[in-house]
């Protein structure tokens, strides 16, 4: 009996010592373990961090100023990648951002496969000191799928950690297969079912904003696809759609973890028109780069807008709550019975841009008031990048015959823009 207890005990002896080296090794190969030993003992704290369309935009500071040279680095035990950021002095701290643009920053499509630490470097005269960076936000991790290219996909993990007491920021890139929910693209045709949008009659025949939009995302959807993307359709036919709330058209676009969103509509004026063209909405603190391929390609069949109101570039426009928009929905709220809402005075005014946005656009439809279903993404720090293209006026007969009789060229002009912006071969 004795031999048996002891043989056993020897066998587990060998099990546990196996498992502690098998352990040991490894935590001694983590990269995070032998970087992290040799860090300061000073941690920026990450005070914003956002994935905007394809990009992640960080902002973080330190308790202290310093005059040496900073840099914000990606490490694991074989490279340095340097990311493009800005350190400042503020009111005895330093700090640092990625951009001011909402869509700049991290290009989370291009980063390389591995595991890496985000870290502050500081270049002395002899040696290098590194920091690590702490959240101090309410938000957490944060996954993120790479847009289809090839067939293939990366995922990337940014996460937050702890080890032997000190706070590490974490990336993780690895190849993967994109989930069945996942998708790269969605395209919300304008209105629907009882929202026909606007309408003109031409040569005795009524035609629909509704309809003649959905004509359009149908074709795109299938020219984006054979690009190798992957396109979600808010609606698939002539269905109404509500706002918000389960299925909503301004929710689906982040429920399927879509970069871009895109709402095709067609514009109206009352009276007769002197002029049509292309006009399209942009979010807040963006670069106009895909905005502008839109513009282009588009303008090639009927010309830029010639309206001037909210016009920021060639056929590009930013339309925002000003103060007395801000002040006629609060009115209209109280009238009603509602709180009014907190709107940002600059904020996004078409909703279709501004609550797909989530922070970065102010989205603000907190689900406070019955009038709406809530935004699930009011207050979400990882959304698409939403654009509306208004691709010309249905009421100006000039657009509306190249409507009718070459669609599939404003489905072509946007899928090419998307080709070139994405560097799709």
């Amino acid at each position: 009996m004795k031999k048996i207890v002891l043989g056993l005990f020897i066998i587990l002896l060998v099990i546990f010592s196996i498992i502690f080296i098998t352990n040991r090794d490894i935590i001694k190969s983590d990269p995070i373990f032998d970087i992290l030993k040799r860090i300061e003992n000073d941690e920026f704290s990450i005070n914003k961090y956002t994935i905007f369309g394809n990009h992640m935009n960080i902002q973080g500071c330190i308790d202290k100023e310093t005059g040496h040279e900073l840099s914000l680095i990606l490490k694991n035990t074989k490279e340095e990648i340097v990311i493009d950021s800005e350190f400042y002095n503020e009111e005895g701290k330093t700090c640092f951002k990625l951009s001011d643009k909402n869509n700049e920053g991290i290009n989370l499509d291009e980063l390389k496969l591995g595991n890496y630490l985000l870290l502050v470097k500081e270049k002395l005269e002899s040696k290098s000191n590194y920091y690590t960076l702490k959240n101090a936000t309410e938000y957490k991790d944060l996954e993120y799928y790479t847009i289809t290219r090839n067939k293939k996909n990366n995922k990337v993990s940014f996460n937050f950690g702890e080890s032997n007491k000190r706070n590490y920021v974490e990336f993780k890139i690895e190849k993967t297969k994109l989930p069945d929910d996942v998708y790269d693209i969605t395209i919300d045709p304008g209105h629907g079912g009882k929202d026909v949008g606007a309408n003109t009659t031409f040569n005795g025949t009524k035609y629909h904003e509704s309809e003649l939009t959905l004509e359009i995302a149908l074709l795109l959807k299938q020219e984006l696809e054979e690009m190798g993307l992957k396109v979600k359709l808010t609606r698939h036919d002539d269905t109404y759609l509500s706002p918000y709330g389960e299925g909503g058209r301004a929710i689906i676009p982040n429920d399927v973890k879509s970069k871009y969103s895109l709402s095709i509509h067609l514009n109206s004026s009352n009276g007769k028109m002197s002029y049509g063209g292309v006009e399209v909405y942009v979010p807040n603190d963006v670069n106009y780069a895909l905005a502008t391929y839109f513009s282009d390609n588009i303008s090639n069949i009927v010309g830029y807008s010639k309206k001037s109101t909210d016009k920021v570039a060639n056929g590009i426009y930013y339309q925002y709550f000003t103060k007395d928009n801000i002040e006629k929905s609060k009115n209209e709220a109280l009238e009603e019975g509602n709180k009014p809402y907190d709107i940002k005075e600059g904020a996004p005014y078409m909703f279709m841009i501004r609550e797909v946005g989530g922070i970065n656009t102010n989205a603000y439809n907190d689900g406070r008031n019955k009038e709406n279903d809530i935004n699930s993404y009011y207050n979400s720090n990882q959304t698409a990048e939403p654009y509306l293209l208004e691709l010309a006026y249905i009421n100006y007969s000039s657009d509306l015959n190249l409507l009718i009789n070459a669609t599939e060229r404003f489905s072509h002009a946007i899928g090419s823009a998307i080709k070139e912006y994405l560097n799709i071969s």
